[in-house]
């Protein structure tokens, strides 16, 4: 059996955001082992790498109450962390031994891993592809991931005490539109540790279970440890970074002029939200603005994307000879979003976007 490295941290939002490029990186330069390691939150709303906070967050809201925004690493949709959520995240090195080469072979091994530690809490947990652990078909833990140079990072967040009411006020959620039957179905699609055991046990209870069912799915060990110094010393170049509107903003900001329309399309790897500026008598898109909730690597894939249409063709046919000529000349990877899907996205935002050109 191999040894893991196993971290409990105890940090600021900014540094459980920054920890992930800093042991990230730290795998990727073989500075230390294959490591798991734990968050803890305050109350805090995270949107995902692609995300717009504008477009997600009830900022208003948050400065109110308290909770802190921040970016995250990898791709996927906004949360709400607070202190009933614990967040757990495997870096490794891609070829490690029990490490499935195939992306999706190996999210469903970390599922299957947390899922079993549940289930020696007695929880009947599940994997539920793509990227979600379930009990009895409510969500329970999402997930997600990213990678750099031949070392990947795969996190989650668990619902071990879940404060739905906090979580819709503070991000924007097409269910505030909905009716009272309608939000409540939403609540019965996630569920918590809480409401599953009837308390919620010790975090060390919860942790060791987890641990207990990475070691079995993937016949390693666990020791004990703590960042080592060069990753001491990137925390604390990294840190700053991250508490920069520079960051949290991710240059994901959009204008927020009321002419501006936003066209959503579901595909089957997530959310893509578009909004382009229009050259109306030349037929161009003059800008594109791409957000969503599906991962995408490597990471600025989208600000190139958005770059490589600029001034291109809005015609329908041009749009989708243009993305597919993009995704023909980069290594892109997008999980459950084809060329055509994002071409689709990209043609339906064109539609739905009947305005004069903007200056």
């Amino acid at each position: 059996m191999g040894t893991w490295r196993f971290i409990d941290s105890k940090m600021t939002i900014a540094e459980n955001m920054a920890i992930d490029r800093v042991l990230l990186t730290s795998r990727s330069k073989s500075w230390a082992p294959d490591t798991l390691l734990f968050l803890e939150f305050t109350p805090c709303a995270l949107v995902g790498y692609h995300q717009s906070i504008e477009l997600e967050v009830e900022e208003a809201y948050c400065r109110e109450h308290g909770i802190e925004i921040q970016r995250r690493v990898t791709g996927g949709g906004a949360i709400y962390m607070h202190e009933g959520t614990l967040g757990w995240a495997i870096y490794a090195d891609k070829h490690s031994p029990g490490i499935p080469a195939d992306r999706s072979e190996m999210y469903a091994r970390m599922c299957e891993s947390v899922a079993l530690g549940l289930s020696k809490l007695g929880v009947n947990a599940k994997f539920r592809p793509k990227n979600d652990i379930e009990v009895n078909g409510r969500k329970i833990s999402g997930t997600g991931g990213t990678e750099l140079d031949g070392a990947f990072m795969y996190t989650g967040s668990l619902l071990i005490d879940f404060d739905v009411d906090t979580m819709i006020k503070c991000l924007k959620l097409p269910i505030k539109k909905l009716e009272d039957k309608q939000v409540q179905s939403f609540r019965q699609r996630v569920t918590s540790l809480r409401e599953e055991m009837g308390y919620v046990p010790d975090l060390k209870v919860i942790k060791k279970a987890l641990l207990d069912g990475f070691s079995e799915v993937f016949g390693v060990t666990f020791a004990a440890g703590d960042l080592n110094d060069k990753e001491m010393v990137l925390l604390a170049q990294e840190v700053n970074r991250f508490k920069s509107e520079e960051w949290i903003r991710g240059g994901r900001t959009i204008a927020q002029d009321s002419a501006l329309k936003i066209s959503d399309y579901k595909a089957p790897g997530g959310l893509i939200r578009i909004a382009v500026r229009l050259d109306q008598n030349r037929k161009r898109i003059k800008s594109a603005f791409i957000t969503g909730d599906f991962f995408a690597y490597p990471e600025r894939i989208i600000l190139d994307l958005e770059a490589f249409l600029r001034n291109s063709s809005s015609v329908d046919s041009d749009v989708f000879e243009n993305v597919r000529l993009f995704f023909q000349t980069q290594s892109i990877q997008i999980p459950g979003v084809n060329v055509d899907h994002m071409a689709e996205a990209l043609c339906q935002a064109i539609a739905s976007t009947a305005l004069p050109d903007q200056i």
